[in-house]
């Protein structure tokens, strides 16, 4: 009996958490499922009184800052105006499906339906975002964008209306509102340590995903490094697009080549290396010193960054005829 009880307890604390969280349990008639992403809308789906609307999107999307939801209003409830009440949920539980009926939320915004045939609802998904509010569309709280939906619920606001209001049904669809810049990728085999990047003669550090976050239009792109050639690019930046700037990076180490006569010991340094071909060499003077025979050639060389040198040993013989 004991095990009982402490079974009973523990199912009605369990089922207590929800509304401990000012959360609320509520039953729809049906979920509407859409779905958008940043480059494609959702296809327009029938939704009734006490339905609920879910609208899926890729929580990891760069540039969508919020969702718009555009609501075509039957005659019967634009003639019963204020009679539906649509409302915003966050901590929804569980991730909507068609089949979902019962869920638990925190109502975090309400509104009334107006005296119209049309009527959006824009849903801000980031902090710090640009979408403004207007006579035609209802700019709602901020919602959790890393779950990747939204849900908005309708319901009756008051009791007494026509059959004709209960059976209507609204038409709905979805799309991204998409962020007022573009972004910037920079491709290369380089490690970005290595470099720094200036836009518009400002310094710039990319996000974890690599991506720069740039106003559209056209932007002057600097690459400064100490051990490679600095590049200067102009690139275009799009709204809402990545502009990817594909980079070649060519090394400051100086090149230095040795060219000897076939048998020359070559020493630079003090130390003997391969009397031709391609030196690895850092920047500074070095004592060059090749033996040809019983012959010894010394050159100092001051060797700089981001130049090539070739040092070519030359043995010739004079012919002087006499009569």
């Amino acid at each position: 009996m004991l095990s009982f009880k402490k079974k009973m307890f523990s199912f009605f604390a369990l089922a207590a958490l929800p509304l401990l969280a000012n959360a609320e349990l509520f039953r729809v008639r049906k979920t509407v499922c859409l779905e958008i992403s940043e480059t494609a809308a959702s296809e327009s789906k029938a939704c009734g009184i006490n339905d609920c609307i879910s609208v899926k999107f890729p929580a990891d999307s760069i540039f969508m800052q919020g969702v718009e939801l555009t609501i075509k209003i039957p005659q019967a409830v634009a003639n019963y105006r204020n009679t539906i009440i649509y409302s915003l949920y966050s901590n929804v539980s569980p991730v909507p499906t068609e089949k979902g009926i019962d869920y638990s939320g925190t109502e975090v915004y309400s509104g009334l339906y107006p005296g119209q045939l049309s009527w959006s609802i824009v849903v801000p998904l980031v902090k710090g975002n640009s979408i403004k509010q207007s006579p035609y569309a209802d700019k709602t709280l901020i919602a959790d964008k890393t779950r990747g939906f939204v849900l908005l619920r309708n319901q009756l606001a008051m009791k007494g209306v026509p059959q004709s209001v209960l059976d209507a049904q609204f038409e709905v669809s979805a799309k991204a509102v998409l962020a007022d810049y573009g972004a910037l990728k920079i491709a290369s085999s380089v490690n970005a340590g290595d470099y720094s990047v200036f836009v518009d003669e400002k310094p710039v550090a990319p996000g974890e995903d690599g991506l720069i976050l740039l106003k559209p239009g056209k932007r002057s792109v600097s690459i400064v490094s100490d051990k490679f050639r600095n590049e200067a690019r102009s690139v275009m930046i799009e709204k809402a697009r990545i502009s990817e700037l594909n980079l070649d990076l060519q090394s400051v180490a100086p090149a230095v080549r040795v060219s000897a006569p076939e048998g020359t010991k070559v020493y630079i340094d003090g130390a003997e290396t391969e009397s031709n071909g391609e030196l690895d060499l850092e920047a500074g003077e070095h004592i060059f010193k090749f033996n040809i025979g019983g012959y010894e050639v010394v050159k100092k060389v001051n060797i700089q960054n981001g130049k090539s040198y070739t040092i070519s040993v030359n043995v010739d013989a004079s012919v002087k005829e006499e009569q």
